[in-house]
């Protein structure tokens, strides 16, 4: 690797003895605020590896600090296991009749967005909309969702919203073309920083930088037969050509099993 810094790297994976309990320079509050207690072992391989280092986007900035969600952590569940209950809507949704009030949503996995508890941009958001927005937000691309919010620099993604209502925008006739559920992803829980936090962990050069498309950013990662998918932190690095960066977790494995 050149002079550039590790990012990330640094607080993650450079502990010569990660199994051990000696994390000296390894910042602690870093790794549990994406749920991990200890450095990863090289044992888990690079693929493994790449899963857990945290891919944000970016929901929110204002006085109060930041708030993103992590892009690449699933919590193993799928909508469809979250009970009806749980979005138990005070309002009318006109032809909808389905047993569960996310039947377009069933099969989609619920990700893990960080480890601080579940929040909205602002407090007026859970009056609007629907009352289903009790604990679950979602990033998605349909401009028609009630209560959505874009998100700037996102290649057309939005933040927010009624999951009910949703059901129906994703079929809006002044869409090109109608969406299905996989233009969603859904969230529990968040990240958050306060204020300037994050900005400086940015001038540290614990983060790097990037615009993402939100083809990269929705791309199935499950894995098809014997053909590993390629995580998407992996794919950021590529895409910006850090593969120096990279490297330091595949090393000699390069390009050719990528």
């Amino acid at each position: 690797a050149d002079s550039r810094k590790k990012g990330i790297l640094e607080g993650l994976f450079d502990d010569p003895f990660p199994t051990s309990k000696d994390a000296e320079g390894v910042s602690l509050a870093l790794l549990a605020k994406f749920g991990i207690t200890l450095p990863p072992s090289p044992d888990l391989g690079p693929d493994r590896r790449a899963d857990l280092l945290p891919v944000i986007l970016l929901t929110a900035r204002d006085e109060q600090g930041c708030q993103a969600v992590l892009m690449n952590r699933r919590t193993g569940n799928l909508m469809g296991d979250l009970p009806p209950s749980l979005f138990d809507s005070s309002e009318e949704t006109s032809g909808f009749s389905s047993p569960h009030p996310l039947a377009a949503f069933m099969i989609q996995p619920l990700w893990w967005a960080g480890s601080s508890p579940s929040s909205k941009l602002d407090d007026e958001s859970l009056d609007t909309g629907s009352s289903g927005m009790k604990a679950i937000d979602m990033v998605h691309a349909c401009p028609f969702v009630n209560g959505s919010t874009s998100l700037p620099k996102s290649d057309g993604l939005y933040w927010g919203g009624d999951p009910v209502q949703a059901q129906e925008a994703m079929s809006d006739s002044r869409l090109e073309k109608p969406l299905s559920g996989f233009d969603f992803k859904f969230f529990i829980q968040t990240t958050k920083w306060l204020p300037s936090q994050l900005e400086d962990e940015i001038r540290d050069g614990v983060w790097y930088l990037a615009e993402v498309s939100k083809e990269v950013l929705f791309r199935s990662r499950d894995r098809l037969g014997a053909k590993r998918a390629k995580p998407l932190w992996t794919e950021i690095m590529e895409l910006m050509d850090y593969r120096d960066i990279r490297d330091l977790l595949y090393g000699e494995e390069g390009e050719e099993n990528r």
